[in-house]
């Protein structure tokens, strides 16, 4: 038996002995998972992420969609990472009670941070105010000034770790009626040099809702990448477009920078795995787009084709 194996059975058998006298873990795929995750935080960070949820929690479209779906492909996955949001996760056409609710239910999927969109902003500093207080996730945003109240609960930035790597994560939104806004470029460039260069983290990931693309000057997600010197990765969000895979692109310097985002409404949800090398340079990535409540007799090819085909797949729901 090579050595790899006998440690992974040894590391199970240590683990099974301390579940069935804690009950920490549930069953032996929980445990199994448990470790999958702690040997691939030795060399990556796996990250799971969507957009725009608009504060739905069940299916949207034909069974597909929405979060109890996606928690449902998180518990399904190999291993556990990061999980972030890129803003609009509540709707604020929607009762309290349903954004608590919302809310709620990323507490306990085990959200890490999300983006301030505009739907979070739209009921007014003090709603949103009321609402992070309930949040055992980060709400970050860097280029928005908010007055006291609010600035205490809204950070520029949060840093995470995952395994050995330290993540900094910083958020920026678009302009907004009401809301002091400071350039969302500058001011993402500024944080992200303060967490690379001062915090010394081995990752800094923008939560960015400000779209895929917008017309002239106004910043968007592309700008953003191409833009940047210090974010390794986006995840967009304020998105209408549906989005295959992952894309990668050149920054400011020439280096380049992950560009994430999926579909609406829960409609989609993304994995990007980053590998390091043993010096903690970025050697490569993996991307994956699952769709949450999919037939389990349909692929993702053409489950992902029926919603470019749909004339009436919802946009905000």
């Amino acid at each position: 038996m090579n050595n790899p194996r006998r440690a992974f059975l040894n590391q199970l058998t240590c683990i099974a002995g301390v579940a069935a006298l804690n009950k920490p873990l549930t069953s032996v795929a929980s445990i199994v998972k448990h470790i999958h995750t702690f040997h691939s935080a030795e060399s990556a960070v796996t990250v799971y992420h969507t957009n725009d949820l608009h504060g739905n929690i069940d299916a949207v479209y034909k069974n597909m969609g929405g979060l109890s779906q996606i928690k449902t492909v998180l518990k399904n996955q190999e291993t556990s990472g990061l999980l972030l949001d890129a803003g609009d996760f509540i709707n604020s056409s929607n009762s309290l009670a349903q954004q608590k609710q919302v809310i709620y239910l990323m507490n306990t999927m085990g959200y890490h941070a999300a983006a301030i969109g505009s739907q979070e902003l739209s009921l007014g500093p003090d709603h949103l105010a009321s609402l992070v207080q309930l949040m055992q996730f980060a709400p970050v945003n860097c280029n928005y000034q908010f007055d006291d109240k609010l600035s205490k609960l809204v950070k520029p930035y949060v840093i995470v770790n995952s395994g050995k790597f330290k993540i900094g994560i910083t958020g920026v939104g678009g302009q907004l009626k009401g809301v002091k806004y400071n350039d969302a470029i500058q001011s993402a460039n500024i944080t992200a040099r303060l967490l690379k260069e001062d915090k010394k983290c081995d990752l800094v990931i923008c939560l960015s809702h400000l779209g895929y693309k917008q017309e002239g000057n106004i910043p968007d997600n592309q700008k953003l990448a191409q833009q940047s010197e210090n974010i390794d990765m986006i995840i967009g969000g304020h998105n209408r477009n549906l989005f295959n895979n992952t894309l990668v692109l050149r920054n400011k310097l020439k280096h380049e920078i992950i560009l994430a985002q999926t579909a609406w409404n829960g409609l989609m949800m993304g994995r990007t795995i980053i590998n390091f090398d043993k010096g903690k340079q970025k050697n490569g990535i993996r991307a994956k787009h699952f769709i949450p409540g999919m037939p389990s007799n349909q692929s993702y090819a053409s489950s992902f084709s029926d919603f470019q085909l749909a004339k009436d797949l919802p946009l905000l729901t």
